[in-house]
């Protein structure tokens, strides 16, 4: 696809620095990655990323108790729960003999 549209934004300068040596790395220019951003709000419509108002949880130092608040929305739900604690009937000691058994 040909490209006609002409986009100008200020940001703030060391966080493009900091963006275009990731870019750099990727093999990517600033355009390519705004293009792919683009593309993914479309494909996703919406963000490509959650955002949220919640300050970043550092795991290394945080309590059980914070750990647990954040993420217990991601809590199994109770069919699910019960099919994770399931032991599979046949253990297998090669992943070979498991992608066998999954022919079968």
């Amino acid at each position: 696809m040909a490209k006609s549209a002409i986009l100008r934004a200020r940001v703030d300068s060391d966080k493009m620095t900091a963006a275009e040596r990731v870019f750099s790395k990727l093999g990517i220019s600033v355009g390519d990655a705004i293009n792919l951003f683009l593309g993914q709000v479309g494909i996703q419509k919406g963000i490509p990323f959650p955002l949220t108002t919640r300050p970043h949880l550092d795991l290394s130092n945080a309590t059980l108790e914070e750990i647990e608040e954040r993420y217990a929305e991601r809590t199994p739900n109770p069919e699910t729960a019960a099919a994770l604690s399931e032991r599979p009937t046949r253990r297998h000691k090669t992943a070979a003999q498991a992608l066998r058994s999954l022919k079968n």
